[in-house]
């Protein structure tokens, strides 16, 4: 896999930014996000599993400010065809646990799944999700984007912006 195609823009997808996603549980989440990229072609079925088996032993909610965040992803890459990061921001706050912490529950509203192949593909791509939510300025710019168009422009343009 090139350089480029580790960078957010060639892996932030139009058709993969889903608007006022309804779930009650976090694993509800997983399952929905990771259904659409299965649908797509990103993903194909086991995907959803690997991502919870994951999450529970690593959680990934961030307590950043502005808005809460999650970046589940799995850590097997068997049912993983094409990299790719779903996007979900939810209808209404859904816990997922504290990263580092895994006691904490983190009331999160907008969801970055990592689909990719292999740990070297996504940790640069990880720390630059991680920059930009930590980067409150960013986060408000990203809570009021409500369209996908908006959503892949804005992430590209604030990734840009930051220092690593």
């Amino acid at each position: 896999m090139s350089q480029d195609a580790l960078s957010l823009g060639s892996l932030i997808h139009e058709d993969m930014a889903y608007f006022d996603v309804e779930a009650e549980t976090w694993q509800d989440v997983v399952r929905i996000l990771a259904g659409h990229a299965i649908e797509h072609g990103y993903a194909v079925e086991g995907y959803a599993e690997d991502v919870i088996e994951r999450e529970e032993l690593y959680p990934t909610g961030l307590p950043t400010d502005v808005m809460k965040v999650a970046i589940p992803h799995a850590m097997v890459q068997d049912h993983v065809k094409e990299a790719a990061i779903v996007v979900g921001k939810l209808a209404h706050p859904v816990d997922f646990k504290e990263m580092g912490d895994g006691e904490n529950d983190v009331p999160v509203e907008m969801v970055y799944m990592l689909v990719a192949k292999g740990d070297k593909h996504h940790l640069a791509v990880l720390q630059q999700l991680i920059s930009v939510f930590a980067t409150p300025e960013f986060m408000t710019e990203l809570k009021a984007v409500e369209d996908p168009v908006s959503l892949k422009a804005t992430l590209i343009d604030l990734a840009g912006k930051v220092v690593l």
